[in-house]
């Protein structure tokens, strides 16, 4: 028996999609179980969010997307425990009454270990973890503005999709806080099946390894670079030929080279700010049809204003571009791979009400804006989404 199909049993992907909201449990059971350590840390919080979102298909003006009503429900649980054990868990879901093709959900569950050794007295850390992820969400044509069909079939659960991934890193800090870092991943990604003919498979395995060092120039401040190799297989893909015909007998292969550089800056506890540039080149192994870049600055912002009050910011601007690909009518089957560019900003501001709830309950006002660009207008679209929320704090 193969490592994936030993993880799917001990993992069982096809009992959690029927009912996404079971890992949160077993985290819960888990963390009460009597062999389990006392807990080092713990949370647990529930949210409740309504608002408009004005584009929840991303879909470009020519088809005049509607403003809808979202109500969002965010379930969030975390421990540690004195053995370094850790567990989490999360689950969003999104629905929108007035075009439910709008909704969607995300559950995310993590088990890891962190643990030190010594090798000729210099301490080394590392930490194990395996996490999984259930995503829904229906395929509106972004072409069409309606559900996605395929050969005359209905393909809305395209890009549903189950992932298990694998993680181990280890770390070494010297004497002058420099610290080195190297990663691995093993991901197994299982998209919705369909048997429709020439309807290709998304599924897919990779490896990836990236080394990065953080250099700590002050207390305030800290520099870090990395480098990253991600090997990509599919299990039932065709590389392409420049016309974007299939390779008879192939099978899919990418190689991603990953460069990217970061900077933070951190006076106290109640600021921090953050940026990062990164580069990353994308290589099949056909005839470089699916060649391409994607590059990105990321920023982000952090302040506490009060005891009570939190403001954060980001901000994403990023590239993607093809070198060898142009497109047609008919290339319409992996829809979010077309080029674009442009930028994505969040915002939220947050404030305790210890009135209500003896500094447990927290009023969210959050705001988020889409702009992109690209090569073909059926892929240029803006979108906002602004909302307000209440969190309340278990644990």
């Amino acid at each position: 028996m193969d490592s994936n199909n030993q993880l799917r049993q001990l993992i069982p992907m096809g009992r959690f999609r029927s009912s996404p909201i079971i890992p949160l449990i077993a985290a819960i059971i888990v963390c009460g179980s009597p062999g389990v350590n006392a807990v080092k840390a713990a949370e647990l919080s529930a949210s409740a969010h309504a608002g408009l979102d004005t584009n929840p298909h991303r879909l470009s003006s020519g088809l005049d997307p509607d403003m809808e009503f979202l109500s969002l429900l965010d379930l969030k649980f975390s421990n540690r425990f004195d053995n370094d054990v850790s567990i989490r868990a999360r689950s969003k879901h999104a629905r929108y009454p007035g075009d439910d093709r709008g909704d969607w959900s995300r559950t995310e569950f993590d088990l890891g270990y962190r643990g030190e050794f010594e090798v000729n007295e210099k301490r080394f850390k590392y930490r194990l973890s395996t996490d999984w992820i259930d995503r829904d969400k229906n395929y509106v044509s972004r072409t069409t503005g309606e559900d996605a069909t395929f050969g005359g079939e209905s393909i809305t659960d395209r890009y549903d999709y189950q992932q298990l991934n694998l993680n181990a890193e280890i770390s070494y800090r010297t004497q002058n806080k420099t610290r080195l870092r190297a990663r691995y991943q093993r991901r197994d990604k299982d998209y919705e099946d369909f048997s429709i003919p020439g309807l290709s498979n998304f599924d897919y395995d990779h490896n990836r390894y990236r080394f990065d060092v953080q250099f700590r120039l002050a207390d305030q401040h800290r520099v870090s670079f990395e480098i990253g190799d991600t090997e990509r297989a599919y299990e039932d893909r065709r590389a392409e030929d420049l016309d974007g015909n299939d390779i008879a007998g192939s099978d899919l292969e990418y190689d991603y080279t990953e460069y990217s550089a970061g900077y933070s800056y951190r006076p106290d506890k109640s600021f921090q700010f953050f940026l990062e540039v990164s580069f990353s080149d994308r290589s099949d192994n056909g005839v470089g049809y699916n060649d391409s870049t994607y590059d990105s600055v990321y920023l982000s912002w952090r302040k506490k204003l009060s005891p009570t009050d939190e403001v954060r910011a980001s901000l994403t601007y990023s590239e993607f571009n093809y070198d060898n690909r142009s497109f047609s009518d008919t290339a319409l089957i992996e829809e979010d791979a077309f080029d674009n560019d442009g930028y994505l900003l969040k915002l939220d501001y947050k404030r305790k009400l210890p009135q209500y709830g003896d500094e447990k309950l927290t009023l969210i006002y959050e705001l988020q804006l889409e702009d992109y660009d690209s090569s073909d207008e059926r892929y240029r679209y803006d979108r906002a989404i602004v909302s307000v929320g209440l969190r309340y704090d278990f644990l």
